[in-house]
């Protein structure tokens, strides 16, 4: 039989461990800072996924600006102290910057759909290729419309058709980018020693006449010859090669200092 001692201390042992009490933290504390933690990680990746975006649209937008808008480029701007740069930019700024391009996009297509009836109205929807870039409407014309082979004279169906085209360059009032093209065939007469000279004499060609016999401002024309190394096809096969041989008619959608700062 236990003596009232031995019971005596088996019952104290007891209540000095009930008293202490659980040690440390509470288990759900560990779960609670777990979350916590991957709350904070989660919002920390979420802000640096943002300012990357808005540096991002920032860099897009400029970018846009250099070439379709016809800003001399980033590398090109001397920075004026008074104006505010980098995260100074304003929310006004970017949305100006924005409506401006948008406008410029609303422009080139008004432009595009008044060739395109043009084209229509001419027959020439199936000849001439229509297109758009940073520039402005592009016009693709095949080189036999203006010259015969290997040779830069106008042939009087090509005078005829630049006197209807002038009605629309007028009408347009826009700036013009004339470009000559050829293909890879080297070039084997004393007056054209290379597709170079060709491709030159010929933006020229047209260029004169819109300027001479149509009386288009000469301050509004370009003209510029890219030989063989613009080609919209491969210069492997008759067919490619053929369509590499073209006059380009670029209507510029920029105003008159953007132009002349570019070209």
């Amino acid at each position: 039989m236990p003596s009232a001692n031995h019971n005596r201390t088996t019952t104290g042992r007891q209540r000095g461990k009930k008293g202490q009490g659980p040690q440390g933290s509470p288990h759900w504390m560990t779960t609670y800072s777990d979350m916590v933690t991957l709350l904070l990680t989660f919002f920390i990746l979420l802000y640096s996924i943002s300012v990357i975006d808005i540096e991002r649209f920032q860099t897009v937008i400029i970018s846009i600006q250099t070439s379709f808008l016809g800003d001399t480029g980033i590398m090109d701007q001397t920075p004026d102290p008074y104006e505010p740069t980098g995260e100074a930019l304003s929310h006004e700024e970017g949305v100006f910057s924005e409506a401006a391009l948008m406008e410029q996009v609303r422009e080139a297509e008004e432009v595009m759909e008044e060739v395109e009836a043009f084209l229509d109205q001419m027959g020439l929807e199936g000849e001439v290729e229509l297109g758009l870039d940073e520039r402005g409407v592009v016009m693709e014309l095949p080189d036999y419309i203006f010259f015969e082979r290997a040779k830069a004279d106008l042939i009087p169906e090509a005078r005829q058709m630049l006197d209807k085209f002038s009605e629309l360059f007028r009408r347009l009032d826009r700036n013009l980018i004339i470009e000559g093209h050829t293909c890879n065939l080297p070039m084997n007469v004393p007056e054209f020693p290379t597709n170079w000279e060709l491709s030159v004499i010929r933006s020229v060609r047209v260029t004169r006449y819109l300027a001479e016999e149509q009386g288009l401002d000469p301050h509004s024309l370009t003209a510029t010859g890219y030989g063989e190394f613009q080609p919209l096809e491969s210069n492997e096969t008759p067919e490619g090669r053929a369509k590499n041989r073209r006059v380009t008619i670029v209507i510029s959608i920029h105003d008159a200092d953007s132009f002349r700062e570019a070209y």
